[in-house]
């Protein structure tokens, strides 16, 4: 009889012990949420210009011109040059971003699952013109205290505003087209040009829509299984594996995990256009 009672204490103290530090890891990963959700949409401290067409009007732009539209707007030479092909329609593009770049905006929280969690903004913002190939990155969600962040492939560019952008978003989501809208309404994103030419990156996108559309979702890709197979994916590791076939490695770090922020901070990758990240400190 002692003995059944000294195992009843054993068994219950080792279930109040499992239980405590389940709450305990509960509690921490709780508060990390909550601090995580108090990111912030970036915008310059500095003074708004009030008339860009003195920049944008000229036959040609210099170097100091290109920094400053990238100050004002948050777009490189290579996102200003996309605009300014499009004419005054791009033009027009550019001074509206320029108000939504220096504006205060307003975060949204989303959970879609116990501590993850999306943040956006109350608008979309205007984008630069893409093209097949483009990668668009954020570090929007988060996980707890963790900023996983989200990427995408633009496999088709071909009308403003309705590009097509190959995603794995989450689990029991196979991966699939989605569009800009999925990107230009987050806290940040970066829209990001791989170094290669275009003839790569066109096979690139055949590549990707070929075969790594309605792939099973699956964050511990390079974990708990190889990341140089494909039989599930997420969100940066697709990414990764479409170029990674034709020779170009956009991991950072080359570590087991391919991250957003991998891709963000590739020597392999040019930013276009960048949004709610300090584009002195970007995403490091």
């Amino acid at each position: 009889m002692k003995r059944r009672r000294n195992r009843k204490i054993v068994i219950t103290s080792v279930i109040a012990a499992i239980m405590s530090v389940v709450f305990i890891v509960c509690t921490f990963m709780q508060l990390a949420y909550v601090v995580a959700d108090n990111i912030e949409c970036w915008r310059p401290s500095y003074a708004k210009i009030d008339n860009l067409s003195e920049i944008l009007d000229k036959a040609e732009l210099t170097e100091n011109d290109y920094q400053t539209l990238y100050e004002q707007t948050g777009l490189t030479q290579i996102g200003v040059d996309r605009m300014l092909q499009h004419g005054q329609t791009g033009k027009d593009k550019i001074k509206a971003l320029q108000t939504q770049y220096f504006a205060e905006h307003t975060v949204l929280n989303e959970q879609f699952a116990p501590f993850t969690c999306t943040d956006y903004i109350d608008e979309f913002i205007v984008h630069c013109y893409l093209e097949e190939g483009d990668i668009l990155v954020t570090s929007s969600t988060h996980f707890s205290g963790s900023r996983i962040g989200h990427a995408g492939l633009v496999t088709s560019a071909a009308y403003y505003g309705n590009e097509k952008i190959l995603q794995s978003n989450a689990y029991g989501v196979p991966s699939s087209l989605g569009d800009i809208r999925d990107f230009n309404n987050r806290v940040n994103f970066m829209i990001l040009r791989p170094k290669a030419d275009a003839e790569t990156k066109k096979q690139v996108v055949q590549y990707a829509l070929q075969n790594l559309v309605g792939l099973k979702y699956d964050i511990a890709v390079g974990v708990l299984s190889n990341k140089n197979k494909i039989s599930k994916t997420h969100c940066s590791h697709l990414v990764w594996y479409a170029y990674k076939q034709f020779g170009i490695d956009l991991d950072s770090n080359g570590g087991l995990v391919v991250t957003p922020k991998n891709l963000a901070n590739s020597p392999n990758v040019e930013i276009v256009q960048i949004f709610g990240f300090d584009p002195d400190k970007r995403w490091k």
